[in-house]
């Protein structure tokens, strides 16, 4: 298994592994040509980067990262926007290794924090954030942090 940093000519195999994601999440939407150009524009903006894992030279996973200035923070601050794994890959360490991946490259910048989030039930995933030492309860505030999103114009299948 190899993890690297995507390239441009990566953009095919990541739009298919998040089709993939997103046929696992039971949605319809973003389309594959959605899917196709927000990939190509991600690649090529400096406040995004991919994470590409390859089990024989074969697209298997995947961890989207985005970079932000934060004053609150008072630096600057990854997000986890995105992580997938192909079924048939799981169970071997390979979602451990690429939020490892995206937590080194972060601190690597430097980033101050790493911040995701995920749904409450997805428990591999939320054992994995754990074990690496993310926890829900907010440094700045007393409490959980929750993400909430508002789709605009207030459309329940807008992604």
């Amino acid at each position: 298994m190899t993890i690297r940093t995507a390239t441009a000519q990566d953009a095919r195999a990541i739009a298919d592994l998040a089709i993939a994601f997103r046929n696992h999440l039971q949605r319809a939407v973003p389309t594959q040509a959605q899917f196709e150009a927000s990939v190509a524009t991600l690649l090529a903006s400096p406040d995004a980067r991919f994470f590409l894992a390859e089990r024989d030279g074969r697209p298997v996973g995947y961890v989207l990262q985005r970079y932000r200035y934060s004053m609150w923070a008072s630096g600057m601050e990854a997000t986890i926007e995105d992580l997938y794994v192909d079924p048939a890959a799981r169970q071997g360490g390979l979602g451990r290794a690429l939020i490892e991946c995206a937590v080194a490259a972060a601190e690597a910048l430097p980033c101050t924090t790493v911040c995701l989030d995920t749904n409450e039930f997805n428990a591999s995933s939320t054992a994995i954030y754990r074990r690496l030492g993310f926890d829900a309860f907010s440094k700045r505030w007393n409490g959980r942090q929750l993400f909430y999103r508002l789709a605009l114009p207030r459309n329940p299948e807008a992604p």
